[in-house]
């Protein structure tokens, strides 16, 4: 079996260093244009099937690759992007001036178990991930599945498909539609 995942356009938020999280915000022209791009660049590889967080950023990014690919595109909730809580639609700069307690403990990145106030834990985010993974494994077993995400759940995905340590989670970043690929057992 073959999973890539690949992470969705650019928002302006991405642009203004902003915390989004659960908000569903829309691609820019620039993130349009780099799903277009990426939609391109996988149109000479074999996908099943793409399946993508119901958040439009990402779900436009996977309607442009479907149709490019003319691959059947279906969507999960439980690939949505880390709730920032009280983060969200703030800058980073903000939200560490807003919350300097909590953004000096940065629970995202200190622990499993913290979350930032009205967020979730890793440990959360970790569990419905992890359910979307055993589904996709189960239910497109021995193929090819395109999964199109956040950056923080494409590393939830990473740490789950090859253990890696919790304090080396952040180590790998998918830029605005960069891909990778797993190949399973």
């Amino acid at each position: 079996m073959k999973i890539t995942v690949a992470r969705h356009g650019e928002t302006d938020y991405n642009l203004e260093s902003r915390c989004q999280g659960r908000l569903d915000i829309p691609l820019n022209a620039k993130g349009l244009a780099q799903a277009a791009q990426l939609a391109e660049s996988l149109a000479d590889r074999h996908f099943d099937i793409i399946i993508s967080s119901t958040q439009q950023r990402a779900k436009v990014t996977a309607d442009t690759i479907a149709k490019r690919l003319q691959v059947p595109l279906i969507t999960d909730e439980l690939l949505v992007e880390i709730c920032l809580g009280v983060y969200e639609g703030l800058t980073q700069a903000e939200a560490a001036a807003k919350y300097p307690d909590i953004w000096a403990r940065d629970p995202l990145h200190s622990s499993m178990d913290d979350a930032v106030p009205g967020g979730e834990s890793v440990k959360d985010v970790e569990k419905r991930v992890n359910l979307a993974l055993d589904r996709i494994m189960k239910d497109w077993a021995g193929q090819s599945v395109l999964v199109i995400s956040h950056g923080f759940t494409g590393r939830i995905i990473n740490r789950l498909i090859m253990n890696i340590p919790f304090e080396e989670m952040g180590d790998f970043v998918l830029d605005n539609c960069e891909f990778y690929e797993y190949n399973l057992p």
